[in-house]
């Protein structure tokens, strides 16, 4: 099986339902440096999503596109943005095709990778969403079997937390609090481990088993 728009919309769906148990966390999370709205943001980023009429659009580049539409009409915040450029990049990526294969997930996540970084202007190893979607694209490249993707993603997102957490953060406001950030996680890149936790765990009856 294929990743196509019924594989996407039952992501967007589990990370939708994850958030109700994820938006105070990483409101916590994100307080400890920023304006502690992280959580509610993405909660309602993704709620706009699960509203999008997935199973329906025409093939899987025009869903991501939708979805692209529906978050920039959502949200103005810098990581909302963000996951806008990914949407429209992986709906770029995927243009016209019913479908793409597991192994070119990678690939999408490089380019959306590339895309974030030159929205926001900031580089790797900066402590940021981009050093999680770093991490996680390297460690899917090659495989081809949607269990396997999935253990390496939360494994990938696993070990890019703990590699970056004694960092300081050099972009953003809690650049301001470099030393203050040291021993925490970033906000974002939590979040992308949360999400994609939530998409890939005991998921038996889906693709991402």
């Amino acid at each position: 099986m294929a990743i196509d728009v019924h594989t996407l919309a039952d992501a967007i769906e589990r990370a939708n339902r994850a958030m109700g148990g994820l938006t105070d966390q990483l409101n916590a999370a994100d307080a400890k440096l920023g304006d502690g709205d992280t959580g509610t943001m993405l909660a309602r980023l993704i709620g706009s999503f699960a509203a999008v009429d997935l199973q329906n659009a025409p093939d899987l580049g025009a869903g991501f596109m939708a979805l692209a539409k529906t978050g920039a009409a959502s949200t103005g915040s810098s990581l909302g943005t963000l996951i806008v450029t990914a949407m429209m990049t992986a709906g770029k990526a995927s243009a016209g095709q019913d479908a793409i294969e597991w192994n070119g997930l990678s690939q999408i996540l490089l380019a959306v990778r590339d895309a974030a970084m030159a929205r926001g202007k900031a580089e790797l190893g900066a402590k940021t969403i981009i050093d999680g979607l770093d991490a996680l694209a390297r460690a899917i490249a090659g495989k081809d079997d949607p269990a396997a993707i999935a253990a390496a993603a939360r494994e990938a997102m696993d070990q890019a937390l703990l590699e970056f957490r004694e960092r300081p953060s050099a972009i953003g406001r809690a650049r301001m609090f470099a030393e203050k950030s040291v021993g925490l996680d970033d906000p974002g890149m939590l979040a992308l481990a949360e999400i994609v936790r939530a998409v890939t765990t005991n998921h038996s009856a889906t693709a991402l088993a």
